[in-house]
């Protein structure tokens, strides 16, 4: 009986330092790669347009926000139906730049980022504006401007409202893809 019990016990001390090990346990391994340093980027990878969902370009603009405060190298690629979003409508703006942020929204924003509400963007165009001003990266696809038939060509942004949107190729964006260890999608 000692050592059926002596037995138990050894596959249980097995067993669970088998699941404690990274490489054994996908749970793990997961959440240890997932661990960002502030000398890391990230990709937001942006590309519900406003129409579709108006929370997620809006969510995206705040998590940007953190992540520039947390210190982290960030890149935003706008690509898909959000390249619609900033397009010039027929009142010569776009669909986002113009909207005030919720006063709500303001007041989490100051406590998150303990500032004076005073501080934080009015607007979604002040918004990008701020964070284009923070060192945060701006891409969007070339390729979906001239398929939305918003550019008639490669490399133009001349219809866009925001203009430090840097149009790049498809191949850049799978570079974007490969040199972030971490990518958000909105």
């Amino acid at each position: 009986m000692k050592s059926f019990i002596l037995v138990i016990l050894m596959s249980l001390s097995i067993s669970n330092t088998w699941a404690e090990n990274p490489t054994n346990n996908p749970k793990l391994s997961l959440n240890k790669s997932r661990r960002i340093s502030s000398e890391q980027s990230i990709l937001f990878h942006i590309k519900t347009s406003l129409k579709h969902d108006d929370a997620q370009i809006c969510v995206a603009y705040n998590a940007i926000w953190a992540a520039v405060k947390k210190g982290l190298d960030v890149k935003v690629l706008i690509d898909a139906d959000a390249v619609n979003t900033y397009k010039f409508n027929w009142y010569g703006n776009d669909k986002l730049g113009g909207h005030k942020l919720p006063k709500n929204l303001r007041n989490a924003l100051a406590i998150q980022f303990n500032l004076p509400f005073n501080d934080t963007p009015k607007t979604y165009g002040d918004y990008i504006r701020m964070l284009k001003n923070e060192g945060v990266k701006f891409y969007i696809n070339s390729g979906m401007l001239v398929v939305a038939g918003i550019e008639e060509n490669l490399g133009e942004t001349k219809n866009l409202t925001v203009d430090f949107f840097k149009p790049i190729s498809f191949e850049q964006m799978i570079s974007l893809f490969t040199e972030n260890p971490t990518i958000v999608t909105y």
